[in-house]
């Protein structure tokens, strides 16, 4: 499928918005407008005249570059199976701690109900999920100057429990009762279910990331360009020779890697062959599981 010649991803490179196949529109617009704050920004059709929605932050400018999330609407989705490859969570990125904290606070305020916390050690998380099941993670990184490396230059992570407490002390009493979802976030990674995870970690690695954390003794491996600590995470705790991804499906329907250079997208097109040409700026592929990833410069 692919040559021998390597790339590397500039780091510069970004995750733009995933785009959910969803079957019940609009109980999933309820949750991201009320619960996340997002506001529809455009309203179109695609392909076999399916309604997609895309949704960015309040206060966004309507000539906004990239949504945060797109919704397609389709009532006929197909139900995934529990060992399916696909969505594991799309990860929102928030600028700060405290905008973290405004985040959990005011989620909590709504009454959505919380997955769970994490101190990554170099980032802090919360976890939750959509109404058709989702996942959803929402971080802020720690300073880049404290994350720790290993002997091999890998970025040290860990799943340790977030201190809500210290988090909340952000925030003084009266900004605890503020329901506004931060502003400035964006798509920080993709985390996606393999059904083999050696399979995909070498397809994503020629496509130009770097593994940045391996736990594949775990079952899990995580890569990005620029020395970021993930752009994506792969895992296969409940896929592993299970299911691939098959179009239709509800769940993740195509994710986006953005990149400023075209010279990525010509390098891309040449070194694999299986790729739809959508137009001069953008290509369109599958990975090994059937997920489409897409490829824009801007």
């Amino acid at each position: 499928m692919y040559n021998n010649n390597k790339i590397k991803m500039p780091s510069s490179m970004r995750i733009g918005p995933p785009t959910l196949r969803i079957k019940d529109l609009q109980k999933e617009l309820s949750f991201y407008e009320t619960n996340l704050g997002l506001q529809i920004n455009q309203i179109y059709e695609t392909e076999n005249n399916l309604e997609t929605v895309s949704l960015g932050f309040k206060g966004i400018s309507k000539n906004y570059t990239d949504p945060l999330l797109i919704l397609k609407h389709d009532p006929d989705a197909k139900q995934t199976m529990h060992n399916f490859a696909g969505l594991y969570h799309f990860a929102i990125l928030v600028p700060d701690r405290k905008n973290l904290a405004f985040a959990y606070s005011s989620i909590k305020n709504s009454n959505v109900h919380f997955d769970g916390f994490a101190d990554h050690l170099v980032s802090e998380s919360l976890y939750l999920h959509d109404p058709e099941l989702n996942g959803i993670e929402i971080y802020s990184d720690k300073p880049q100057n404290k994350w720790k490396h290993d002997a091999k230059g890998y970025v040290i992570m860990d799943t340790l429990p977030l201190d809500l407490e210290s988090l909340l002390s952000e925030l003084n009493q009266e900004e605890r009762k503020n329901n506004a979802f931060p502003n400035g976030a964006k798509i920080g990674h993709m985390h996606l279910r393999v059904t083999n995870l050696e399979r995909s970690v070498r397809f994503y690695q020629k496509l130009g990331l770097d593994i940045t954390y391996d736990w594949s003794r775990m079952g899990a491996s995580f890569l990005s360009a620029g020395g970021y600590h993930h752009h994506l995470g792969l895992n296969t705790w409940h896929s592993l020779g299970g299911k691939t991804h098959v179009k239709d499906e509800i769940g993740l329907d195509s994710f986006e890697i953005i990149v400023s250079d075209r010279s990525i997208i010509e390098t891309l097109e040449h070194k694999f062959e299986e790729h739809v040409q959508k137009d001069p700026n953008q290509l369109s592929f599958t990975d090994p599981d059937g997920i489409t990833i897409l490829i824009k410069s801007c």
